[in-house]
């Protein structure tokens, strides 16, 4: 993309998602990091940053201790960015080309607070009708997994005990059987980030416990590098009662 097509792209599409002067003032920031993301060479693992737009980095970066620990539905470039910063990270995965790479990568830099999981989603038994919009069907959208089961990926989680994660990262398969089987590990005062939410259906199943149970940290439409998108991230602090 020419610089001129990039310059008119991102104007368009942030004065199309800007909810406000200072949201669009914000996201222009961004504007010559996302350019350079598209140089030969560069993705969220060379430079060790999640795949989520850049408000939400900025505001994981601002909100990050270190002491927590951290679990994550889908790893790379997040997996890095947690591992220099945190206390311990645990990640799922199901894709096993993608597994080997992320564990070699993170052998070869002899990163020691990470643990992985590598699940594979399994054949479906029942006829019965089945979503990818309800936590307890623990689909995937995609069309290749339309008779698979996710459940036991969703639920690797529960290897811990509860209240156990201070960030818990959904941004992989069957997102919202995942976020449903990550609630209870996270503890109060604990951080839920939810990759593409600009997909409504990865929350609707939740709209009464996050309204009543979370507040909101983060929640706009922002651009995302090395691809030539805006997309939603949305962050929710768990209340402490």
């Amino acid at each position: 993309m020419s610089w001129k097509k990039s310059l008119l792209f991102f104007a368009w599409q942030s004065i199309r998602f800007s909810k406000s002067l200072e949201h669009f003032t914000n996201v222009w920031t961004f504007y010559k990091r996302w350019k350079t993301s598209f140089e030969p060479g560069k993705s969220s693992v060379t430079d060790e940053l999640p795949w989520i737009n850049y408000l939400a980095i900025q505001c994981l970066e601002k909100n990050i201790r270190p002491e927590f620990k951290v679990f994550e539905y889908g790893g790379g470039g997040s997996t890095l960015f947690f591992s220099k910063i945190v206390a311990e990270i645990a990640t799922v995965e199901d894709n096993q080309e993608w597994y080997n790479t992320l564990n070699d990568i993170i052998t070869a830099r002899r990163i020691s607070n990470w643990r992985g999981f590598f699940v594979q989603p399994e054949p479906v038994s029942t006829s019965l009708p089945r979503s990818f919009k309800n936590p307890k069907d623990f689909m995937s959208r995609m069309e290749i997994h339309a008779d698979m089961s996710f459940e036991k990926y969703a639920k690797a989680i529960q290897q811990y005990p509860f209240e156990y994660f201070d960030l818990i990262l959904v941004d992989g398969r069957a997102r919202p059987s995942c976020i449903e089987q990550a609630l209870p590990f996270l503890k109060p005062g604990g951080i839920l980030v939810v990759d593409n939410t600009e997909r409504t259906y990865y929350l609707e199943p939740f709209k009464e416990i996050l309204s009543s149970d979370f507040e909101v940290l983060e929640n706009r439409v922002a651009p995302v590098a090395y691809t030539p998108d805006f997309t939603q991230t949305s962050i929710f602090r768990k209340r402490v009662k």
